[in-house]
């Protein structure tokens, strides 16, 4: 009997793991443990939930001149510091949400993109690692559609079809019209804004990893690529009519097809 009752979940798990992204998910799980690890670190230290911690660390990081892009010294200085209690509980409690969040795959790609945020902002407040290397591990979790395996959104996205909250069936859909379309307007924004990086740039030589600026202009050719790669690899959503024949009479409804 228990043989018996085992056969399903056996064969579900074989699917689960023949699927192309399940090859991500050892990834998927470091990343999760990673920002549960981070965020729990923070709270059981004294200094981060009264805010005293995060105000220190940004006025260490402005004395150092690690901070080299001037808007966000403006940021840090006029909007971060004055508000460091309240975005000190933002950023702990983010980070074990998102820990969650990717570690269960829920909305992962939503989370994902919430990582993204964080580690960006991390970067241009000068500490570069290990944020870029979360930055590439977290784009390709994201574009992959890693949540998918063995994770809740293969469940989700039966009724939030929304490729950019939660992680889509990787062979059947994609992202529909519109996210596609953000990928477009990515991968033409984000050579830009590497570009805009390179006269903040201090180090070419072989320390160059240290220097945020350097780091933000291979970040975002990456991203660019990414992007590029990312809309002409998924399918394109393509309307078409088809005929739904009831007892009573023949109603025609347009529906949505991905098509490649």
């Amino acid at each position: 009997m228990s043989g018996f009752t085992l056969q399903p979940t056996r064969r579900w798990l074989q699917r689960q793991l023949k699927s192309e992204a399940a090859i991500l998910l050892p990834l998927r799980l470091f990343i999760g443990i990673g920002w549960i690890r981070a965020g729990l670190e923070k709270l059981i230290d004294p200094g981060w939930p009264a805010g005293f911690a995060l105000a220190q660390f940004f006025h260490e990081q402005m004395a150092s001149g690690t901070v080299v892009f001037p808007f966000y010294q403006h940021l840090l200085r006029d909007v971060f510091v004055p508000h460091a209690l309240g975005l000190s509980w933002l950023i702990m409690i983010g980070q074990l949400l998102t820990g969650i969040a990717i570690m269960t795959g829920t909305f992962t790609n939503l989370a994902l993109m919430a990582g993204l945020f964080m580690n960006l902002n991390f970067i241009l407040a000068g500490r570069v690692t290990p944020s870029a290397f979360y930055i590439v591990i977290q784009i390709v979790l994201l574009v992959g559609n890693a949540g998918y395996v063995l994770g809740v959104d293969q469940f989700l996205a039966k009724r939030i079809p929304v490729g950019l909250l939660v992680a889509q069936p990787y062979a059947t859909r994609g992202y529909a019209r519109m996210e596609r379309r953000l990928f477009m307007i990515l991968a033409l924004l984000a050579p830009l804004f590497g570009l805009a990086s390179m006269p903040y740039i201090q180090d070419y030589g072989p320390h160059s990893v240290d220097d945020p600026a350097m780091i933000m202009l291979v970040l975002s050719i990456i991203s660019g690529f990414t992007a590029l790669i990312t809309y002409f690899k998924f399918p394109r959503p393509e309307r078409r009519e088809v005929v739904i024949r009831d007892r009573s009479r023949e109603v025609t409804r347009p529906v949505r097809r991905a098509v490649r």
